[in-house]
């Protein structure tokens, strides 16, 4: 049930319709640069630090079941690997390799040279969602999808 009132859910929806249309550009891009969503959002998230399975699960919001086959895939091609954790030996961290650095990055300069392409001069609006209660509320929500809080970062 939405707790908003129709008049505010109406005015939410057109800028709900641009997420999603700016969504579709760069699942474009991303597929152009070999990778799908869920790959370029788990080789985000593994950049910095190795990922636990469920971690790549809530970065790339797929399944937890589904993450296997993500994972198994990604590695398969060369993307992404597994290491055993330093804090427990039976405990397996993904991390990136540099073919996974070197496709991320090709693939988020194609992200921003077909953003700006396409915004032209409206392009500083994007940066309108880089916001601290925008992706503080975006955490909460992952939280509550998969139940389990993330330890560091943005994925």
């Amino acid at each position: 049930m939405c707790r908003y009132s129709s008049r505010v859910a109406d005015d939410l929806l057109d800028p709900i319709r641009t997420v999603i249309r700016l969504s579709r550009i760069a699942q474009q891009v991303c597929e152009e640069a070999g990778l799908n969503l869920a790959q370029y959002r788990a080789l985000h998230s593994a950049v910095a630090t190795g990922r636990r399975a469920y971690e790549l699960a809530q970065a790339t919001a797929v399944s937890r079941p589904a993450v296997t086959s993500l994972t198994n895939g990604m590695v398969r091609a060369g993307l992404i690997e597994r290491q055993a954790t330093p804090d427990d030996g039976r405990g397996v961290v993904f991390v990136i390799t540099a073919l996974g650095e070197e496709r991320l990055r090709e693939a988020e300069r194609m992200l921003v040279a077909r953003f700006a392409e396409v915004l032209g001069d409206a392009a500083p609006a994007l940066a309108a969602l880089d916001t601290d209660p925008l992706l503080a509320a975006l955490d909460v929500q992952a939280d509550r999808d998969f139940g389990k809080r993330r330890s560091e970062g943005r994925p």
